[in-house]
């Protein structure tokens, strides 16, 4: 109960830094609208290549189409993200910055996302691929090792857009930092999805209602309230991711972030004793010797061996 509580106080302290700067919203309604685009123009492709009848298999060239399509649509989201994430960042540390600002920093890693976009579709797709040719228990052991991926591979947009590393070292970094700071990155999104559920429940209720009541007014507003919705739990992550990694590599709780909250997240899995062998936990930047990026464009930090 602990944990969950934590969770929640992490999530509301990331809807603090949104609500302050609603700028941040922006963001996830471009993605959103960007990622509409490409599934229209991609969708026309489909179309054009021809849709298979029941019964018979899809042409190469729409496996092709598909995995293109896999590969744009994760570009869009993961550069917005990273936007959101650098402008996120330049917040939590007390600097003057908007969305220009995120999305210059997105722009400046453009082909380190874009190798990145191509890894999660690969991944992506290779374990849909699997997952349609299992049974449920498969399916069951697919589905957690796409968690484990999703967990493993937290950090990584960070890391790409602040460290200056290419992607099979940010995966490496990535879950180095998972390893040292095992589980609040799971409590709070998990925290962040119940509470926009929660949200969404009353919103679908009445929202329905009214369309089925009056069509031509009600959809129009179920589908603004829910994108708003989105935009919220987008923004809402990429402020914890953002707050995560800057305790993770400097032991800083910024913003609305508690140091407390924040510390209590850095255990190691199983047991009491801290990272590095001493009592409790221990953020990694409380460890001699370590050196913490103050920014973008440092080096990685190392651990003492």
């Amino acid at each position: 109960m602990g944990s969950i509580s934590r969770g929640f106080r992490l999530a509301k302290a990331s809807w603090g830094v949104v609500r302050k700067d609603r700028q941040l919203l922006w963001l996830p309604v471009i993605s959103f609208l960007c990622s509409l685009v490409v599934i229209a123009v991609f969708g026309l492709g489909a179309l054009g290549i021809g849709i298979p009848e029941e019964g018979q298999s899809p042409s190469p060239a729409l496996y092709v189409l598909g995995f293109f399509f896999y590969v744009v649509l994760a570009f869009v989201t993961i550069y917005f993200n990273a936007a959101v994430i650098a402008t996120a960042m330049k917040r939590l540390r007390g600097e003057p910055g908007t969305i220009r600002d995120g999305l210059a920093v997105a722009r400046s890693h453009i082909g380190t996302i874009f190798v990145w976009a191509m890894v999660t579709a690969t991944v992506g797709m290779i374990l849909r691929w699997l997952q349609e040719r299992f049974g449920w228990v498969g399916r069951i052991v697919i589905g957690f090792i796409g968690v484990a991926w999703s967990v493993v591979t937290f950090f990584v947009l960070p890391v790409l857009i602040f460290e200056d590393l290419g992607v099979t070292d940010g995966v490496k970094r990535s879950a180095s930092l998972f390893r040292q700071r095992w589980g609040e990155q799971l409590v709070g999104n998990a925290t962040i999805s119940i509470a926009l559920m929660i949200i969404a429940i009353p919103i679908g209720l009445v929202g329905g209602a009214l369309a089925f009541a009056v069509p031509v007014v009600g959809i129009p507003v179920l589908v603004v309230a829910f994108g708003i919705l989105i935009a919220v739990g987008a923004a809402c992550s990429g402020v914890f991711n953002a707050a995560l990694y800057e305790y993770a590599t400097t032991g800083n709780a910024s913003g609305a972030f508690s140091l407390e909250d924040m510390n209590s997240s850095f255990r190691r899995k199983g047991g009491r004793r801290g990272i590095f062998g001493g009592s409790g936990s221990q953020p990694l930047a409380a460890t001699p010797g370590w050196t913490p990026p103050a920014g973008p464009g440092d080096q990685t930090p190392t651990r003492p061996d």
